[in-house]
């Protein structure tokens, strides 16, 4: 089941099975690798789903730009609603 996912760098992340990523049109397969993972994470200033291993990978590297969040929000923000959200969960 989807749920939102906190994080160290405060970047908006909802993780989601590769069954619920049909829900928006994909696979389950990872935008990064193109491996196919069971369970993945949408990060929403990338606007991409990743498999566990490049998430961690690109969590490591990434560097949070204050000038991304109105459109990290927004894409948040429609997948949370798709996918059945609410803000505690």
């Amino acid at each position: 089941m989807a749920k939102i996912v906190e994080n160290k760098k405060g970047f908006l992340v909802i993780e989601c099975t590769a069954v619920e990523t049909m829900k928006f049109g994909g696979i389950g397969i990872c935008d990064y690798c193109n491996e196919a993972d069971t369970t993945g994470y949408y990060i929403a200033v990338l606007n991409c789903w990743y498999c566990r291993k490049c998430y961690t990978e690109w969590m490591e590297r990434a560097i949070f730009y204050e000038e991304d969040a109105p459109i990290e929000k927004r894409n948040f923000e429609y997948y949370k609603e798709l996918l059945g959200l609410k803000d505690n969960e």
